[in-house]
């Protein structure tokens, strides 16, 4: 099957996988240039060389670079092509309604996380009967070629995080992750973030939803093929939106979700 644009869903995700379908990766970017093909490709590659049933769901932000075009050909991914920039976490919803996996991953599409890590965190997951394997840049075994100033901004972050929310997860926003479908799908109507704090609600619903069994790994970090998305003005919306966040937990948000569930 060669690469399909579809409209963006608008039909949450049904509750139960399709046959055949083992993983469905997600892939969110906002023009990405020459780096999309070379990543949705080498996603594809590995997850045919492990053996894995699946389904990419490519999903533009808005993106006006052409970069859409460039997966053209390419079996087994779907894109999704958004007129309007809404957000990362506006991006994965609309990738998630359109899953149909047992498992469901996503992955940046800026080329500086080798997809390789979801056939991984898919084996561990498997292994360990986890609900959710994270990629954790404080993990022993991990390696990072990212900017001092990254580091620090990760870093600042992070310990923020921990403060705030206590919720045992190192490191919440680095953007490769692999979910259980029924583990998404419970906590999925109480997200409601569009941008870079989607990460952090993920964690954050999951534990109100009493989802323990989150198992961080090793990832390897390489310089950015595409150009940084970070900014001064997304690192203040994203501590913005991460006191949003603790306000909704405080107010009980989550876990009138988790009881009505």
């Amino acid at each position: 099957m060669n690469a399909t644009v579809i409209a963006a869903p608008a039909a949450p995700a049904a509750a139960a996988a399709v046959a055949g379908v083992e993983l469905s990766v997600v892939v969110p970017y906002f023009n990405p240039g020459a780096a999309l093909r070379p990543t949705v490709q080498r996603l594809v590659d590995c997850l045919a060389e492990a053996g894995v049933a699946f389904e990419v769901i490519a999903v533009s932000d808005g993106s006006t670079d052409g970069s859409a075009a460039t997966l053209a050909g390419l079996a087994g991914v779907t894109v999704i092509d958004n007129p309007v920039n809404q957000g990362k976490g506006a991006a994965l919803h609309q990738g998630f309604a359109a899953a149909n996996g047992a498992w469901i991953g996503f992955v940046d599409a800026d080329g500086d996380i080798d997809p390789r890590h979801l056939v991984d965190y898919l084996m561990i997951a498997r292994a360990g009967g986890h609900a959710v394997v994270y990629a954790d840049k404080r993990h022993a075994g991990s390696v990072s070629a990212a900017s001092g100033f990254r580091k620090l901004v990760s870093i600042s972050y992070s310990t923020l995080v921990s403060t705030m929310f206590g919720l045992g997860v190192r490191d919440t926003q680095t953007g490769c992750k692999v979910i259980r479908r029924d583990a998404l799908l419970a906590v999925l109507p109480r997200l409601r973030e569009r941008r870079f704090a989607f990460d952090l609600e993920l964690f954050v619903a999951t534990r109100a939803a009493g989802i323990t069994d989150v198992q961080g790994a090793p990832v390897r970090l390489e310089a950015r093929v595409a150009g940084s998305s970070v900014s001064t003005g997304s690192i203040m919306r994203t501590i913005r939106d991460t006191f949003v966040i603790h306000g909704r937990r405080r107010a009980g948000h989550y876990t009138t979700y988790a009881l009505a569930a």
